[in-house]
């Protein structure tokens, strides 16, 4: 397994952020890894291990609201707390992190991969035309991996729940959502989702705040979002056919409407939403390194 390095990093509005690093041995491409609702950036350290001894170079944090850096008494910011977040925000900590992987690694192309709500995330930050405007941080950045994201959610809030859910964050934006995810939702991986259930670090999917921006936000990618997206940024979306969380049907509708020709969609039948810690797990990392190693080739050889 390959090793990785920890540190504490001031990013944006001077949070504090818990950061990970697995460096390769002979790195051909570097990513910044941004990870879902709920969880942190210790729940891919066998993932990012196997990207890492692929030549990939990771770069990992745990978001604004979650993880260590909402957390950790010692190190997190004083206004850190669970949940306190929003999409703004979120973008605004991903281009400094894209900065931040550029200017660490600035021989290395750069890839953005992003996990459920992660990879609505990554989408989000190539094609928005309101602040923050990435366009300088796009330039930076090869090619987009989303693994099950989040554009609809597979079982969504009714109509009266997220009327009442829009009230309670305009009210009070930080309070957390009232519920957890199920772990028979997340995997058939019996080991991961024991420490699912175990670890202190996993709590609610987020503020009603940050979770209504997530439902929000992957709606607005489907309906006209996906039009801005930059038409030579190549894009790998993985998707499970049994993911309870990120709808599948709507992964495949943006996917179509999506307007580049660099694309690649990637089925795995009957797989669930972690697919990193499904039975296909060796096939994700394959997938994704071979995405990354071709259009790495690509750069040098142009």
């Amino acid at each position: 397994m390959a090793r990785y390095s920890e540190a504490w990093l001031i990013g944006p509005r001077s949070t504090n952020f818990y950061t990970r690093t697995y460096a390769a041995a002979s790195s051909i491409a570097s990513i910044v890894f941004i990870h879902g609702a709920a969880e942190h950036a210790g729940r891919y350290t066998d993932f990012h291990s196997s990207l890492a001894e692929n030549g990939v170079t990771v770069f990992v944090y745990d978001q604004r609201g979650f993880g260590r850096t909402a957390l950790d008494a010692e190190h997190k910011s004083k206004d850190s707390a669970y949940g306190r977040t929003c999409r703004t925000l979120q973008l605004e900590d991903l281009e400094w992190a894209v900065q931040h992987v550029r200017t660490q690694f600035n021989e290395l192309p750069l890839f953005l991969m992003g996990f459920s709500m992660g990879g609505s995330l990554a989408f989000s930050f190539v094609s928005r035309d309101s602040p923050p405007s990435a366009k300088a941080a796009t330039s930076l950045v090869s090619g987009i991996i989303g693994c099950a994201p989040t554009i609809h959610l597979t079982k969504p809030p009714s109509t009266i729940v997220r009327s009442v859910g829009r009230l309670v964050a305009l009210v009070a934006p930080n309070m957390l959502v009232p519920v957890k995810n199920k772990t028979q939702d997340l995997s058939r991986n019996v080991q991961t989702n024991k420490a699912y259930v175990e670890d202190p670090l996993v709590g609610m999917p987020g503020s009603f705040r940050s979770v209504g921006d997530l439902i929000s936000g992957g709606a607005a990618l489907l309906d006209k979002d996906y039009q801005l997206w930059p038409p030579r940024l190549p894009l790998l979306i993985l998707q499970g056919t049994a993911d309870q969380v990120s709808d599948p049907a709507s992964t495949q509708a943006f996917f179509d409407k999506l307007p580049v020709e660099d694309k690649k969609l990637v089925i795995y039948p009957d797989a669930c939403h972690e697919l990193h810690n499904e039975p296909v797990h060796k096939e994700v990392v394959s997938e994704s390194v071979a995405f990354i190693k071709s259009h790495s080739s690509q750069i040098r050889s142009g």
